[in-house]
């Protein structure tokens, strides 16, 4: 019996620890497709060419171009309607106007963009419910690449966001919890972007630590050294082993 292809589309419920798990399992294969996700009234795409996220699209008021350029002092209050008001006479797209009108320059354009896309993806590691659906293939011809991620940093600037203790402990384990390097581990962090702080913890998992002495031993916070273990662990960086039996 065949078995399924892993690039055929998926699609299934989020839970709390559902997103950075899932994202990373289609970067990782290098795919091409687009993720959306589902929640109420909101939904936010991500566009993903060869296992980087190069785009996203968002119906959140709060994602949109012009705000921030609005809330970065960039565009007056005044300045926004008035391109808003042109851009929809014109059917033009609002950067566009905004350069046209000499209101921002082109390099301020190409950096808003690029910091809206950024913002939408990490957001989606936020969601703990809604509806997740993946279609593989290629993208819409008419979308602009605008940004390059790579896997491993996508994964640390998104947990890097979480906030919440109760998904990061749920996603650790607990103070007995021993951790160590996997195999490959040059292969796997050759590309991420770590503090010294963070490098050294990384190598105190070469042999088998508990999360116990990784908080003694490590200048990070707690909760800091929780929340990177989580990512480190999405990104078999490092893997998960048995209690210590006393």
């Amino acid at each position: 019996m065949a078995m399924p292809s892993e690039s055929q589309p998926r699609e299934g419920i989020l839970s709390s620890t559902t997103f950075p798990g899932l994202i990373y399992s289609i970067l990782r294969r290098k795919e091409t497709g687009v993720l959306t996700l589902t929640g109420d009234s909101l939904e936010k795409s991500i566009y993903i060419q060869a296992g980087r996220p190069v785009f996203a699209t968002s119906n959140d008021r709060d994602d949109r171009l012009g705000q921030i350029f609005f809330k970065a002092g960039l565009v007056s209050l005044e300045g926004l309607m008035n391109a808003l008001e042109r851009a929809a006479e014109e059917g033009k797209r609002l950067g566009t106007v905004l350069v046209e009108m000499e209101m921002i320059k082109p390099h301020d354009l190409v950096e808003g963009v690029r910091g809206q896309v950024r913002n939408i993806v990490c957001s989606l590691f936020l969601w703990t419910r809604g509806r997740y659906r993946y279609r593989p293939g290629e993208l819409p011809s008419e979308e602009v690449i605008t940004l390059k991620l790579g896997a491993g940093n996508t994964i640390l600037e998104g947990i890097r966001r979480i906030e919440s203790w109760e998904r990061i402990w749920e996603a650790v384990g607990d103070l007995d919890m021993r951790y160590q390097t996997a195999p490959g581990l040059d292969d796997h962090s050759r590309d991420l972007t770590l503090s010294l702080e963070e490098w050294t913890l990384l190598s105190h998992c070469e042999r088998p630590v508990t999360l116990r002495d990784l908080c003694r031993a490590s200048t990070l916070n707690d909760f800091e050294i929780c929340r990177l273990l989580w990512a480190l662990l999405t990104l078999g960086i490092v893997v998960r082993l048995s209690p210590a039996v006393v």
